[in-house]
């Protein structure tokens, strides 16, 4: 065989980093309420064929506190987001029923989405390749460094774990950027073939993220302005160009109106609103972010040297390098700058929604830098040494003041994969299992994390965050109250259990954090508590801060939960809770 070369070897050295940063531990901790949330309407689908609201027993809506928005009455089918996400889960689910431990039901609900943002990421690294055409150890050394970018976001590893749209989202998006670049800036694609390709994609983003496609139409409806500018038929050039956005378009349009897509997001910034102070804060958290956990401030001084370089070259006389990796950063940070704009005027701005832009500033940040070598070759030698040393030290000073965060996040990064998370939904899953020969008969109230415990265990759960249901779940008798005590909602519900009925307290040995563990690095209103790398455990008198189980007593010749067997009142209740 031949000898590997050197950057060849790098390459796979950084994608087996990768690989095991990403995977290493997946099983652990238990699917928290968002991921649990996949999996259940995962599991509607296999049994409706559809994610269905309400069940035998367990109603699923969290959309917000009215119900009647996100719920398609005529089918009783889930709308507050499009449903791309729960088929995915479905081969997992399938996967995972051929084993009872939880933890490995986890790990096979999680490994295909892992792989699909894996995947992704290799179609970024894969769509910016060909600005090195004919430079294959250039290419191998551009692929690399990229996926050790990746590598180092821990960000990006904690999204693309999830049982959520994320990991799909940035597989859509490598795929929409391979096809167009390749269209647009590598002449590797007929027009045709383009638009069907990017209007399949287009639709299958809209099925993942429905915000997402309005984003990407905008996008390319500019590309496509500006690609006809100075044609002969100006108007004919850019219908032409436009064929994806008018493809994807007319394909959903019919799901637009099933999932009253625009009803919904006018009831949602009716109930929410958002000033100009609320979008200024907005885009201070996205920038808070990638400036501290990202390689933003890096990609933004690689971009501010070329430009300078570029302009130096140029007065000077000096023939014009490295203008294809230019070209295509452009490209992406003028994509960034749109996505972030467009999306920050989402009332709620959560971290896992520019998820997908990680990829787009690393690829920013590393074109520039292997552009700006480039440019730096076409320098006499003196001045290159001068130029270039000043170059590389002003472009290290901003990488190494802005590493610290970077730093810190990958050192706990390490220290989770060699050790196993347990968050307070493990214990009290593990406890509850242990303590019922049927944990499907049980009826648990709590005011968070319903989705886990319905999935876990199988359980009738009543309360839940948006108390969707409460009229009907009044009448029944809790095998196990959990009073979630960060969360204020619902608490009034759980004591009134609690006073109705006999309960002896149980406390686990785990803080009773506000979630299982979320993959945020940042902290925000909408996100108050950011991911742990260790587990929560209690130290030494802080028995105050555990979780808190109650368990009910059964009344003398009562087995427990023959008060919630489905009886006639029961069946009352499911049809009262259905409107």
């Amino acid at each position: 065989m031949r000898r590997l070369n050197p950057e060849s070897g790098l390459l796979l050295v950084s994608v087996a980093v990768f690989a095991v940063l990403l995977l290493k531990h997946i099983s652990y901790p238990v699917l928290w309420q968002d991921e649990a949330e996949t999996a259940v309407f995962g599991e509607r689908v296999l049994e409706y064929g559809y994610p269905k609201v309400h069940g035998p027993r367990n109603v699923l809506y969290e959309f917000g506190s009215n119900i009647a928005v996100g719920v398609k009455e005529s089918q009783d089918a889930y709308i507050g987001t499009t449903w791309g996400h729960f088929y995915f889960a479905v081969p997992g689910l399938i996967w995972a029923h051929q084993v009872d431990d939880r933890y490995a039901k986890t790990a096979r609900l999680r490994i295909p989405f892992a792989l699909a943002g894996g995947l992704g990421v290799a179609c970024w690294a894969l769509a910016l390749l060909p600005a090195f055409r004919g430079r294959p150890r250039r290419a191998a050394l551009f692929a690399a460094l990229y996926f050790l970018l990746a590598a180092s976001s821990v960000s990006l590893l904690l999204h693309l774990r999830e049982v959520r749209y994320y990991p799909l989202l940035v597989l859509l998006f490598g795929a929409l950027a391979s096809v167009e670049l390749r269209y647009r800036v590598f002449g590797a694609l007929r027009r045709g073939s383009r638009a069907w390709l990017s209007a399949l994609l287009l639709v299958a983003v809209f099925h993942t993220f429905f915000a997402a496609w309005f984003i990407w139409a905008g996008v390319l409806s500019i590309d496509a302005w500006l690609a006809s500018a100075g044609t002969a038929r100006r108007g004919r050039t850019f219908l032409a160009e436009m064929a994806p956005v008018l493809l994807s378009g007319l394909l959903i349009a019919p799901a637009l109106v099933f999932f009253e897509t625009l009803s919904i997001v006018n009831a949602f910034r009716a109930d929410l609103g958002l000033s100009v102070a609320g979008y200024l804060a907005n885009l201070s958290f996205v920038g808070s972010h990638f400036l501290r956990h990202e390689w933003l401030a890096p990609a933004v001084a690689s971009r501010l040297a070329v430009a300078y370089t570029a302009e130096v070259l140029r007065a000077r006389g000096i023939r014009d390098v490295a203008v294809t990796e230019r070209a295509i950063s452009l490209r992406l940070a003028v994509f960034a700058g749109l996505y972030v704009a467009v999306t920050c005027a989402n009332p709620l701005v959560y971290e896992r929604y520019f998820v997908p832009l990680v990829p787009v500033v690393n690829g920013v940040f590393l074109l520039d830098a292997f552009a700006l070598v480039a440019m730096l070759r076409r320098f006499e030698a003196r001045h290159r040494r001068r130029f270039g040393t000043a170059v590389a030290l002003a472009l290290g000073f901003v990488i190494v003041a802005t590493s610290g965060p970077r730093v810190q996040d990958l050192r706990g990064r390490f220290f989770e994969i060699t050790h196993r998370y347990r968050g307070p939904l493990d214990f009290a899953i593990e406890h509850i299992a242990e303590s019922a020969v049927h944990p499907e008969d049980l009826v648990i109230a709590t005011n968070y994390a319903n989705h886990p415990l319905m999935y876990y265990l199988g359980s009738h759960v009543i309360v839940g965050t948006n108390l969707n249901n409460i009229l009907a779940e009044r009448r029944l008798e809790p095998d196990w109250v959990i009073v979630r005590r960060r969360w204020p909602r619902g608490q009034a519900e759980l004591r009134a259990f609690l006073a109705r009925g006999e309960y002896e307290q149980e406390v686990l040995a785990v803080r009773d954090t506000y979630f299982n563990n979320v993959p945020a690095l940042t902290r925000s209103a909408s996100t108050p508590e950011v991911h742990r790398f260790a587990t929560p455990a209690l130290a030494p008198g802080e028995r105050d801060r555990g979780l808190v189980l109650h368990r009910r007593i059964p009344r003398a010749g009562a087995p427990a939960g023959a008060a919630n067997g489905r009886s006639e009142s029961d069946a009352m209740a499911d049809s009262e809770s259905r409107g």
